[in-house]
């Protein structure tokens, strides 16, 4: 027996019951339905079941049940349902009883033709007043007559048919009309959706077509069209942009961290024969900031040389790349360099290239591979191995962060439970210095290893972004006896910044710092276009445990008098009072404040300036050329001299810019206004207050010595050591990391700090609060929404 969802049996035939059974159902109202507020498609399913029958099946039958089908469909998408469902209730009940339903109906009617052919014949049955049909299904005319008998016989049967369908189909096409002026009237009426975007298309089109046909000179419309779509987007906010063909792709390989190549980053020309540098890696790597020279044409030169790839293979910082396989880089770009390196993993390029201090042309084949930018640059310990001190590196928050860092922690405790007295991990240091952010996801993967399981670690929130929420869904990988410090500057933003903010306000670690970080609380979605481009934009903005958010800058959308957004800073006195788990005060706006003031060692002006004019890397390959380099090698004062008597002559030859460049523009700003007011007497002390600058900037050669050694003898040793080594030498002479461990291996100090965050009275533990459900997923949706498929960018 097959019963309609409403529980009323409609149909109490057996499946296995003969043909001609199908036409006894119980008798059944189709107004019944319009009782029941069950699923449409099991009422359509009912009454459409009534065409699957033998083609002798009356065809009076089939016009009623396509009526009811229409009546149903009518008040369910009649956007004034409840208040025309009577009278079609009503009108329904007139009809006589539905067809089996059209399960039992399916499963022994074999053949659909004959249903068809039902539907599609006019012929009534006889009885009607009207033709029937014969034996054989062939029509037999009721009258005998001509054309004129025919014809009135057509008009009374379209009559019947006319005052039988009369009310179904006017409120069938009344309920369609009414559905879509309720759908469409809003978009395509007056002052609708439509009209708000149809016109500033049209006048983008109309005026890209009018510059491409009439200019004075020939245009490039693709050109305007990047550059018109870059200043609308540039008018919201810094981080709203236009990705063209090769951004895009760039960006796709930035967020994945992978790309088909050998593993260097370069320097070079920006355009052909052009002498300023760009830097750029085979994989889009950032290295540092190369020289320029205004009289020599820039060189391709190898800034850094990745481990596990280009490194392995041989190459080294500061080698000059000649050609790729054999075609001259002279009068390329540092890109098009770049792109000749790429290619299919499994590959081999050549190289050919020369070394400082190694006479003749070099070359090298070498495999291409799929090239894993790492996000952890080091993972060592601080000190002794003994001392169980862990430090990790994270520059970045690609796919792979998360995996790439618990690797790092669980390495760091395999080697304390042999080599530390305590068997286990002690502390550990996470350096998120520099750090510039990158997916939510891995932000969450990466907090997630440090935070209690069932806590909250992020939100976001946007006005076309569903609410969602982030929990810890598993126990953190470092035990909660590890002390944790988390070193953060100013250039630690967005991911790196739901890191910090998840350890600070479940207070499960310490930052230290110089003051706090970035401040960018927004969240960018990448939107894939045509044509092979892509839309970055502000889609949300992220809340830490607490509820705040740490956007430091507010930004407000700008006009005709503005080229670009307009930005202000939250001021002191609109920041929000919050409170940590444990209930220590904290602020939203302005990034994330550091528990503890450490103050980074500041570079003089004169290192800035050195560093500025490349002297040192052109002063560490003429080392190398005719030194050999030693165990325990330093940088003596006899190499210092030499030093400042090769960058005197450079200065004087105009081969790099004075030493006092860095305060020329803002010299020459004021010569200007003061020759302008005839202040004449004034300009004439400019020359010597330009003089007394250079003497006083000499004198710093002896006060920041020791600084300026340390830089030259990093240049001098990344041609023979590794990324990684000259990471791990930088921190035996960093003062944040120094009072890191200081702080770690001061357990009444580190306890008692935390005791404010934890309410413990100085004993350091607490118990956790359980946020979530231990069953729970790791992301909660408010109001049942969906998380769109979304790839989040910080």
């Amino acid at each position: 027996v097959v019963s309609h969802p409403c529980e009323r049996p409609l149909c109490s035939i057996p499946l296995s019951a003969p043909p001609h059974s199908y036409f006894q159902p119980p008798p059944v109202n189709v107004g019944d339905f319009f009782d029941a507020e069950e699923n449409i498609t099991h009422q359509i399913l009912f009454l459409v079941g009534g065409l699957v029958t033998k083609k002798r099946m009356p065809r009076i039958l089939a016009l009623q049940v396509l009526a009811s089908v229409i009546l149903l469909s009518a008040v369910h998408v009649h956007p004034f349902a409840p208040a025309v469902r009577p009278l079609l209730r009503n009108h329904a009940r007139a009809f006589p009883a539905s067809p089996p339903t059209t399960l039992a109906l399916l499963n022994s009617q074999k053949d659909l033709r004959p249903a068809l052919t039902s539907l599609t014949s006019l012929n009534f049955e006889k009885g009607d007043g009207e033709d029937g049909e014969g034996e054989n299904g062939e029509d037999s005319p009721g009258e005998e007559g001509g054309v004129k008998e025919r014809i009135l016989v057509l008009f009374n049967r379209s009559k019947n048919l006319f005052e039988r369908w009369k009310i179904p189909a006017l409120s069938f096409f009344a309920g369609v009309v009414m559905t879509v002026g309720s759908i469409f009237l809003p978009i395509f009426g007056p002052g609708g959706e439509a009209e708000k975007f149809t016109e500033p298309v049209t006048l983008f089109s109309s005026i890209l077509t009018d510059l491409d046909r009439t200019y004075v000179d020939p245009v490039d419309t693709k050109k305007l069209f990047e550059t018109g779509v870059s200043a609308m987007l540039n008018s919201l906010d810094p981080y709203t942009e236009f990705e063209s063909r090769n951004e895009a792709a760039d960006m796709r390989e930035s967020v994945s961290g992978k790309y088909g190549g050998v593993g260097l980053v370069i320097s070079g020309p920006i355009k052909s024969g052009a002498v300023e540098n760009e830097v750029v890696g085979d994989g889009d790597e950032e290295g540092s900031e190369a020289s320029k020279d205004p009289k020599k044409k820039v060189e391709v030169r190898v800034v850094n040389a990745m481990e596990g790839y280009a490194y392995d293979a041989g190459m080294r910082v500061g080698d000059r790349i000649l050609a790729v396989n054999e075609k001259s880089v002279d009068g390329l770009t540092a890109e098009e360099v770049r792109n000749e390196l790429r290619g299919e993993p499994g590959s081999k390029v050549d190289v050919s290239f020369t070394r400082d201090g190694v006479s003749g042309v070099n070359k090298i084949a070498i495999e291409r591979q799929i090239v894993k930018l790492r996000d952890v640059k080091l993972t060592t310990f601080i000190g002794k191995a003994s001392d169980a001190i862990g430090y990790v590196q994270l520059q970045g928050f690609t796919q792979d962060a998360g995996n790439e860092v618990r690797a790092s922690i669980t390495a760091l405790q395999k080697v304390a439970e042999k080599e530390s007295s305590s068997g286990k991990l002690e502390a550990m240091v996470l350096d998120l210095r520099g750090n510039p952010g990158g997916l939510l996801t891995s932000a969450v993967d990466v907090a997630s290893l440090f935070v209690p399981k069932g806590s909250d670690i992020v939100s976001a929130k946007g006005r076309g972004f569903p609410s969602v929420i982030y929990r810890s869904k598993t126990n953190p990988l470092l035990s909660p006896d590890t002390k944790l410090v988390v070193l953060v500057n100013g250039g630690t933003a967005s991911a790196a910044e739901i890191v910090s903010g998840a350890v600070q306000d479940l207070d499960v670690g310490v930052i230290l710092g110089a003051d706090r970080t970035f401040g960018k609380g927004l969240v960018q979605n990448v939107e894939e276009l045509p044509f092979d481009t892509a839309l970055k934009y502000t889609v949300a903005k992220y809340f830490t445990p607490s509820g705040r958010c740490i956007q430091s800058t507010n930004y407000e959308e700008g006009d005709k008098s503005m080229k670009n957004y307009k930005a202000t800073s939250v001021k002191a006195g609109d920041r929000v009072d919050f409170k940590t788990r444990a209930g220590r005060p904290i602020k939203d706006g302005g990034g994330i404040e550091v528990d503890i003031k450490v103050p980074p060692p500041k570079a003089s002006a004169l290192e800035v300036a050195i560093l500025r004019s490349g002297v040192i890397d052109k002063f560490a390959a003429q080392w190398v050329s005719k030194n050999e380099i030693k165990a325990g090698f330093k940088v003596t004062n006899e190499m210092y001299e030499d030093f400042q008597t090769m960058l005197q002559k450079e200065e004087k030859s105009g081969k790099i810019s004075s030493l006092t460049s860095l305060y020329a523009a803002p010299l020459e700003t004021l010569q200007r206004q003061l020759k302008d007011s005839g202040y004449s007497g004034s300009v004439s002390e400019l020359k010597s207050l330009r003089a007394n600058l250079r003497k006083e900037m000499s004198s710093d050669f002896k006060k920041y010595d020791e600084d300026i050694k340390e830089d030259i003898a990093n240049s001098i040793l990344s041609r023979y050591l590794p990324e990684s080594m000259i990471i791990e030498r930088g921190l035996k002479t960093d003062k944040q990391v120094e009072a890191a461990v200081k702080l770690v291996k001061n357990q009444d100090k580190f306890d008692t700090l935390l005791a404010r965050a934890r309410g413990s009275g100085g004993s350091g533990i607490v118990r956790e609060r359980n946020l979530a459900d231990s069953g729970g997923s790791g992301k909660d949706e408010d109001d049942g929404g969906v998380l769109p498929k979304l790839s989040l960018n910080f």
